[in-house]
């Protein structure tokens, strides 16, 4: 019996958690466990593009916490964070091993509620629940809950600013600045827009009062749906569940935005859409001329797949075949291995182990191996499918 070649495993949703919480700009963050496991939430930070600046706490926990039950620890630290730094919020986050050994952090908080000026919020899993796509779903779900507890006032709608919020921002999102930045290009250019918030990336819990004053809401992710319909409910902001790939998925959001705002996006940035659509249009005759089959492959999430195949629609392709990351490492593995002489868009690990003769493209979580620095790369919008198209010809240019 061979040995399995392991890819990097998926990481838990106490991760996600962490991860996400942390791109939030103003959140305070205790994890109650060892400090050894701070380690595998701090490595990746820096190639999230997360920087925490003194928000990330750990307490440890020796054999006397683990045996005896001692929460002291957890406890000083909340009081002193809450002296010292004096947030809005601090947010504690179970590790394994407060959750095995069954450490009540909800009878801990209720009573050192009392006892501080910050709100305080628990993530108990440990790890436990499911991967970090579901760690990431529970701090939205987290955020729809201030928003119904904030005592931020709604705005009439004839006060509500020229602006817009972007849910479902978060960091395991390859690319991600490159994309957000598109997305405002986008929409500044067709209808005079600026954005009020992004969650969960560079947002904060205290602008909840821009986000209340947007006029809608683009969600980027379903997992943000909670979000969404927190401040639908409370702020009567509409919101857009998008797919922002490709030429005709900008157009359809754009055209979506338009009986929410009641004005037409800018003739001349529609116009240039037009055109560009045009231009690929004729790929479709060159196509027949080629003689030879494209076959198109990708691994990342749901969404990410989704919108790939609408972009790549737009050529008249269809994926051969789509896996999500969270996927069984042997089904992976074994639809990896017959890849051969495609378009690859995944992650590095899945890059690293295809068939060389397929030509790949970093797309999706992990990319621990490389680094990110462009912010002017998307793969959303315009130039996302600028970019798209590009990374087709050269692969045809491979393979012809």
């Amino acid at each position: 019996m061979s040995a399995l070649t392991r890819l990097l495993p998926l990481p838990s949703d106490r991760m996600g958690v962490l991860w996400n919480l942390l791109a939030i700009q103003d959140s305070y963050v205790i994890e109650y466990g060892p400090a050894g496991t701070t380690h595998f939430g701090i490595g990746p930070l820096g190639q999230l593009k997360i920087q925490p600046r003194g928000r990330y706490f750990v307490t440890h926990m020796d054999e006397g916490d683990v045996v005896m039950g001692d929460s002291s620890r957890l406890e000083r630290a909340v009081m002193e964070i809450d002296r010292d730094h004096k947030p809005e919020h601090i947010f504690i986050v179970g590790s394994s091993i407060s959750s095995t050994i069954g450490t009540d952090l909800e009878g801990i908080v209720y009573y050192l509620q009392d006892q501080v000026q910050a709100q305080l919020h628990i993530f108990d899993s440990g790890g436990f629940k499911g991967d970090m796509l579901d760690g990431m779903a529970d701090v939205y779900k987290s955020l729809a809950e201030l928003v119904r507890e904030s005592e931020v006032e709604a705005v009439p709608a004839s006060e509500k600013s020229a602006s817009y919020n972007i849910l479902g921002a978060s960091p395991d999102h390859f690319r991600l600045s490159s994309d957000l930045n598109e997305i405002k290009r986008v929409l500044n250019e067709a209808y005079d827009l600026e954005a009020a918030t992004t969650y969960v990336f560079g947002g904060k819990i205290q602008d909840f009062d821009r986000a209340a004053g947007a006029e809608f809401s683009l969600v980027l992710r379903e997992a943000a749906l909670p979000l969404a319909e927190a401040l639908k409910e409370k702020y009567d902001v509409p919101y857009l569940l998008v797919d922002f790939y490709g030429y005709q998925g900008c157009r359809s959001v754009l055209e979506a935005i338009e009986p929410i705002l009641g004005r037409s996006p800018n003739p001349e940035f529609m116009q240039e859409l037009s055109e560009r659509q045009s231009e690929i249009a004729l790929f479709q005759m060159s196509r027949r001329r080629m003689g030879k089959e494209l076959k198109l492959y990708s691994v990342g999430t749901e969404e990410f797949n989704r919108g790939l195949s609408l972009a790549f629609a737009e050529l008249g392709l269809e994926f051969a075949e789509q896996i999500e990351h969270v996927e069984p490492e042997t089904e992976r593995l074994a639809k990896l291995a017959g890849w051969q002489q495609g378009l690859v868009f995944a992650d590095s690990e899945s890059l690293h182990r295809m068939d060389p003769s397929n030509y790949g493209v970093l797309t999706s979580f992990p990319w621990l191996k490389r680094s990110q620095h462009a912010e002017h790369l998307p793969f959303m919008g315009v130039r996302g499918m600028d970019f798209l198209y590009e990374c087709l010809s050269n692969y045809i240019f491979q393979i012809v």
